[in-house]
């Protein structure tokens, strides 16, 4: 009896270490949803927070001439930027895997349980992963490139010579 063995390639892969425990978060080019979901959860990103800052304009025109502190001001802007961070956390999550907020804040954490980014943090976990996407991105268009040249390679007849200008 013979038996048959599919060889699948490696998975190209990015390890990316969150924080000072060693946990990390594993991003791939080869997963077919990653470069969407990315770019999708940054423009997410980008419309919750030009949505947030409209909503707290809109509450700042609401008290707009009183003077001193207001409670109720104070509690209408902080629920505000809570629902942002609540659903930036959801899509970082959609983004990376489950946890990955808790992974890096896992220091606080530890401390604060119910700990919930700020817009600041959540912009700065942007900012730092960015460049690593993109370089990874890169990396694999340009494997793919390269292999598909070779592919091609294989499929085209060695002798073909491209038609010649006549004079």
């Amino acid at each position: 009896m013979e038996k048959e063995k599919m060889i699948t390639s490696e998975v190209d892969t990015l390890r990316l270490e969150v924080n000072d425990d060693g946990e990390y978060i594993m991003i791939s080019a080869d997963d077919a949803t990653m470069f969407d979901r990315f770019a999708s959860g940054i423009r997410h990103i980008v419309e919750l927070s030009d949505q947030t800052a409209a909503k707290v304009e809109e509450i700042e025109k609401q008290y707009e001439g009183q003077s001193g502190f207001d409670m109720e001001k104070v509690a209408a802007i902080s629920g505000i930027n809570v629902e942002f961070s609540r659903e930036a956390v959801r899509t970082v999550d959609s983004i990376f895997g489950e946890d990955t907020v808790k992974k890096v804040f896992r220091s606080t954490y530890n401390v604060i349980p119910d700990f919930l980014p700020s817009v600041n943090l959540i912009t700065e976990f942007f900012e730092q992963v960015t460049p690593h996407m993109e370089k990874l991105f890169n990396r694999k268009l340009e494997a793919q490139e390269k292999a598909s040249k070779a592919r091609m390679g294989r499929y085209m007849p060695q002798d073909h010579k491209p038609p010649q200008r006549r004079k």
